[in-house]
This record gives C-alpha cells, structure tokens and sequence, in this order.
C-alpha cells in the first residue's frame, strides 16, 4: 500500500510538480511553449545496486482513455528501476481547457468535430516531445529510453523516433497505417519491438502482423488475443499482461 506523503510543491524547469495523495507517481504539470498545462505523472525508478538508473519508458494512451491507464505499469516499472511517465495527450484526461476537450467535441457536427480534432492532434507531437525532455533529463545523458504507444498513442511514438533515439517499442492494439508502417521500418524495424493485439481487433491486428513481419530485431515479439477486445480491457483480462509488459522492458532496456 502506497505511503501517505505530505503535499509537496516545487518548480522545475519544464513545470511544476507535486507529489499525487494516491499513488506512488510525482503528478507533473508540463507547461508547452503556446502555455498550455499538460497533466503527466512521473514515476521515479527505485535505486538498486544492480542499476544506474539511466532506463526510461514513455507510456502514451489510447484516444478512448487517459494517462491513467498506466498507473500499475509506471509502478511495476519503478520497481525494476526504470523511470516511467504517462502523459495525458492535449484534450484528454486532465490535460484540457475550453478550447481543447474530447468530451465536448461529440456535440459538434461532423465538419467543426474534424476540424477541431485535427487542431488538437496537431500539437500531440510537440507535446510529447515536451515529456520525453523531461524524461531523458530524469534518465541521464546516456540513457536508453523505450516507448509504450496504445492505439493512436502508437502514431505518436512512430513520430519521436523520427527525431529521438528509441531503444525499445511497444504498440499495445495501436492500429498504423501503410504509411506509419513504412516509416516504422526506416526508424525502427532494427529496435526490439513487443506487438500486441486481439485478432478479431479489424485493422489493429492486421497492421500488427504487417509491424512483426518488417522488424528485425530478434528479441521483437508479439502477442495476440482472441477476440476483439482493444488496448486498456486487455489489461484486466490478462492479469499477467502488464507483468509481461514490465519484464519485457526490463529485459530490452539493459545496456
């Protein structure tokens, strides 16, 4: 059972911070350049002998949920000394305003609803950019950072390995593209990858099959559920599943 912590605030660089009542997470305000507040939780890895400290994963959620989806895997990360963050992308969870909020967007019609998603999505890399700086600065100049994407948080990660060095990737039913699939294999297919999808998941699975097909790390795998279930239930059906999650990090994220 998580300790009790005094309120703590404190400023950072990237924003401010302050220790959550009811986790074991430092909950962050990261604040990007246009001012907008993203909510993140920060999970600081357990100091061990047996590490250095320098691994790191970025948890970023499916488009039906939030950062909180998170919470046990950030944990168990911490655990095996691996510092973890979970970002909640703009417009989602607590990282919202009047402009940009999913919940309100369903009473828009269609047109103004495309637009204004497309709007929104539009500042998700720069934001995520914004929480792996603060991660790698947790991890250390020579750290090895891996990255969770569930569902569309899948798309973002492709796009930070454009610009960062990933050591290890998970696309957790995060459905691509043909396009995402080829630029995946230009950045990627040489880094351990862990795929998983249902098989009755439509394109989800399909695109799956079509990443493990173009990796070619030998420690790349992936698993595969029947039916049709998508991202966050997975993780309350199979209750080894974020275990296997965890472990397989530990494991690609050694030096």
């Amino acid at each position: 059972m998580p300790r009790i912590l005094p309120l703590i605030l404190t400023t950072l660089s990237l924003g401010s911070l302050f220790i959550s009542l009811s986790s074991l997470a430092t909950e962050l305000t990261l604040t990007s350049s246009d001012k907008f507040a993203l909510k993140a939780d920060y999970y600081p890895a357990k100091t061990t002998i047996e590490n250095s400290n320098n691994r790191a994963v970025l948890m970023l959620h499916q488009c039906n949920y939030n950062r909180s989806m998170y919470n046990n895997i950030g944990e168990q990360l911490a655990e095996h000394g691996i510092h973890a963050l979970s970002l909640d992308f703009r417009g989602f969870g607590e990282s919202i305003s009047n402009k940009f909020n999913v919940e309100t967007f369903g009473k828009l019609p269609q047109a103004e609803r495309r637009k204004a998603w497309t709007k929104m999505s539009a500042h998700w890399p720069t934001d995520v950019q914004l929480a792996f700086d603060y991660l790698k600065e947790k991890a250390g100049k020579k750290s090895n950072i891996g990255i969770i994407g569930a569902s569309c948080g899948g798309s973002q990660a492709i796009t930070l390995a454009e610009k960062e060095s990933i050591s290890a990737i998970s696309f957790f039913s995060s459905s691509q593209s043909d396009k995402n699939i080829s630029r995946y294999e230009k950045v990627l297919a040489d880094k351990p990858s862990l795929i998983i999808a249902s098989e009755d998941d439509g394109r989800t699975f399909t695109s799956a099959q079509q990443l493990f097909s173009t990796t070619k790390h030998p420690k790349s795998k992936m698993l595969s559920y029947k039916g049709d279930m998508h991202g966050y239930p997975l993780l309350d059906s199979d209750k080894q599943l974020t275990q296997t999650i965890v472990a397989w990090f530990d494991n690609e994220l050694k030096d």
